[in-house]
């Protein structure tokens, strides 16, 4: 009797921080006999020597640095795993593309779009794919959606909007050297809540809006940013803009705010109309008023769905991923976000600090801006159409 295929061979790139969730996807399938863990980079052992040890018992070859952990194993790994910092992705990536592996790289994938080039053009060389860790794009409920929008269940696709609020306290951004930064040792990082926490939902809209693999030049019809948190990018900010195709997206986000308000994803269309709710549903009315609804699971089980997709993709060519040509939009986005408008301090006299919901930390509030926001959002324009204003003191960056 011949013995079946080898399981395929991972790697790891980091294990704390976001990376334990990969580690923990990782040795999940490993218990299953689905894949081997065959080396880890990990910067902290000491921090992780319960997790160094555990690896090391299951054969898993440790190292203090990923270049040498590549040039060790080149060609004997299968799928690399970078859950690192946005600065990361890209320099990582195609190291990784170059020793022989696949990848499936945390989001976004890049801070700028020439970053996203070479990564593509390591792609085209190796031979090598790279799968982008936007979990939701590997949702079946999620994915229902967009092959109906994309079948015109909802008519022509006139506008894709949504608003995510998420308090954040000071920690938030102390927790490693790049959140909140614009660069870090020359490298771009551009982080902000659509380049990071609400990142998932802006890739979404440009999924739902129509995908457009020639969709990366972005020119912004609005865009308002601000700050309240001692940061160097925006905490706050609303965006609004056009695709090739005539579609109107807006986005508006916050972690200045003392109260949550979970991501919904509104596409309105000439016939009817649909909805993508946070670990909730998705949903669709059409011209005939007639419903239809599927369920979205929480983001455990999409990176489960995530890591079984990039698992497959290995054995298949076909099998589909969130790829690098889907996520250059969304770095197009993000680059052409920056371009439009300087990021402006809000008055330190106009914000509150204090504890949110059941959090210790205090967390910046700004009178007036959730309801601003949501006004925002109902009527599609920017705050300053919609209300809002600040005191003369703001100043820009």
């Amino acid at each position: 009797m011949t013995a079946g295929p080898k399981p395929p061979r991972i790697a790891l790139i980091g294990i704390s921080g976001y990376g334990r969730i990969h580690l923990h996807l990782a040795r999940e399938c490993r218990d299953r006999g689905e894949v081997t863990i065959v080396a880890a980079a990990v910067i902290n052992p000491i921090q992780e020597a319960d997790n160094v040890a555990e690896l090391r018992a299951h054969g898993c070859a440790v190292y203090s640095d990923y270049e040498e952990m590549l040039r060790r194993h080149a060609g004997e790994i299968d799928l690399c795993l970078v859950p690192t910092g946005i600065y990361w992705h890209a320099r990582m990536s195609i190291a990784a593309l170059q020793a022989g592996a696949n990848v499936l790289v945390e989001k976004p994938l890049a801070a700028s779009m020439a970053e996203v080039a070479a990564v593509q053009e390591a792609e085209r060389a190796t031979g090598r794919f790279v799968a982008l860790g936007f979990q939701d794009c590997y949702d079946p409920g999620t994915m229902w959606l967009a092959d109906a929008l994309r079948a015109g269940a909802i008519g022509t696709i006139e506008s894709v909007r949504f608003l995510g609020i998420w308090p954040r306290a000071r920690s938030y951004y102390l927790r490693n050297n790049w959140a909140g930064r614009l660069s870090v040792d020359g490298a771009p990082v551009l982080d902000s809540p659509l380049n990071n926490a609400f990142a998932h939902f802006v890739m979404l809209s440009l999924l739902f809006s129509g995908f457009d693999p020639e969709g990366t030049e972005v020119k912004m019809d609005g865009v308002e940013l601000w700050r309240a948190h001692a940061i160097e990018s925006f905490d706050t900010g609303v965006v609004t803009f056009r695709n090739r195709q005539g579609v109107r997206l807006w986005f508006g986000v916050s972690h200045t705010s003392h109260e949550a308000l979970e991501p919904e994803i509104v596409i309105a269309g000439s016939a009817g109309c649909a909805c993508w709710r946070y670990e909730n549903e998705a949903a669709l009315v059409d011209a005939d008023g007639r419903q239809q609804r599927r369920a979205i699971p929480d983001q455990h089980a999409t990176r489960r769905e995530m890591m079984e997709a990039v698992l497959l993709r290995l054995r298949d060519p076909q099998a589909p991923i969130c790829t690098t040509a889907m996520a250059a939009r969304h770095t197009a986005v993000i680059e052409a976000i920056h371009r439009a408008t300087a990021i402006a301090t809000f008055p330190p006299a106009l914000v509150e600090w204090t504890a949110a919901l059941e959090a210790t930390e205090a967390v910046p509030r700004v009178p007036g801006l959730d309801a601003a926001l949501r006004r925002a959002c109902a009527s599609q324009q920017l705050l300053r159409d919609s209300g809002f204003s600040l005191a003369s003191g703001m100043k820009a960056s």
